[in-house]
C-alpha cells in the first residue's frame, strides 16, 4: 500500500513516470494499492487494537470524505525489558489515500506504461466494488533495445 501514502495525483503519476524510466524495455511493474472502499466503508473511523504477547497496538482510523484521505494514529507498546516486563510506548500518525481503479489505470497510462490487468488482492479475480486491495499489472512500452 505504499502508492496509497502518495496523496496527490501527480505524485503518483510522476512516480510511475519515474518507474518508467528506469524500466528495461517491455519490463513487469506490478504493484498494488487500498482502494478508496476499503478506507471509506471498511476501516475509516474504525479503531482497531490487538493484544500479543511481546507487543500491543492500537490503531485509530479517522476518514475524510472530501480528500479521500484516511489519517490514523498508531500507538505501539513493545516488550524492550522483559525481566522488568517493561514496554516501550510509540506513536505514529499516517496518511494515506484510498484511489479507485479507474484512476489508477488513468494514472498508469498517464505515465507511459501500458496497462495489462487488475486483479482482486484477496480473491484473485477482476475487482469489484468491494475489492479492499488491488494488484496491477503494467508494463514498459516506448523503448527498443537496440542490438
Amino acid at each position: 500500500d505504499s502508492i496509497n501514502y502518495l496523496l496527490e495525483d501527480g505524485d503518483v503519476v510522476e512516480t510511475f513516470r519515474l518507474v518508467n524510466n528506469f524500466m528495461f524495455p517491455k519490463g513487469i511493474f506490478i504493484f498494488d494499492f487500498n482502494t478508496l472502499h476499503k478506507y471509506r466503508d471498511v476501516i475509516g473511523d474504525v479503531t482497531i487494537a490487538e493484544n500479543r504477547e511481546d507487543s500491543s497496538f492500537i490503531w485509530d482510523n479517522y476518514y475524510h470524505e472530501e480528500e479521500h484521505i484516511n489519517e490514523y494514529d498508531l500507538t505501539i507498546y513493545a516488550l524492550c525489558d522483559k525481566e522488568k516486563e517493561l514496554f516501550r510506548r510509540s506513536v505514529e500518525t499516517h496518511y494515506q489515500r484510498g484511489y479507485t481503479l479507474e484512476e489508477m489505470t488513468s494514472f498508469v497510462k498517464e505515465a507511459g506504461l501500458e496497462f495489462i490487468t487488475a486483479i482482486d488482492a484477496d480473491t484473485h479475480e477482476d475487482p469489484t466494488d468491494d475489492s479492499e486491495r488491488i494488484y496491477i499489472v503494467a508494463r514498459e512500452s516506448g523503448k527498443t533495445i537496440c542490438h
